[in-house]
């Protein structure tokens, strides 16, 4: 039976042996696969193998599982699927010569730093602006 591997953005790697339950996806150190985002619940989802196919299922989790964007229950997982759990992503992938799943925990992007203008950008001189036109009296 194939693992389950997941790779964190520091390169580390956890090897998971797969049971007749799902290995479990969540926030608290007491999951299979740990996710540090306060957006993912405790127990979020959980990935299984069984009839030769990996298969993601939410297990009730506060903002939902997606797949590709969608948000699913319950799919079969396909090599370049993209999971998003909170603001986590993890991109699923088939390693084709030992027939593991493979996790990899896509990197967080930190949010823009907010710029400080301090200089003040120049203001267009009012004397440069030709005045309105005079409106003609009818005749």
């Amino acid at each position: 039976m194939p693992l389950l591997i997941h790779k964190k953005p520091d390169n580390a790697e956890t090897k998971l042996e797969f049971s007749g339950k799902p290995l479990v996806i969540g926030r608290v150190n007491e999951s299979d696969i740990t996710v540090k985002d306060s957006f993912v619940s405790r127990v979020h989802c959980g990935v299984s193998y069984a009839n030769n196919q990996f298969t993601l299922k939410d297990l009730g989790s506060t903002n939902g599982t997606y797949r590709n964007g969608a948000r699913v229950f319950e799919c079969v997982l396909h090599t370049g699927d993209k999971i998003q759990v909170g603001n986590t992503t993890l991109v699923f992938e088939v390693d084709q010569a030992s027939g593991n799943g493979v996790l990899r925990e896509v990197p967080q992007m930190a949010p823009p730093s907010r710029m400080t203008i301090t200089q003040s950008l120049p203001q267009p001189s009012l004397s440069a602006v030709p005045p309105p036109p005079t409106p003609k009296k009818p005749a």
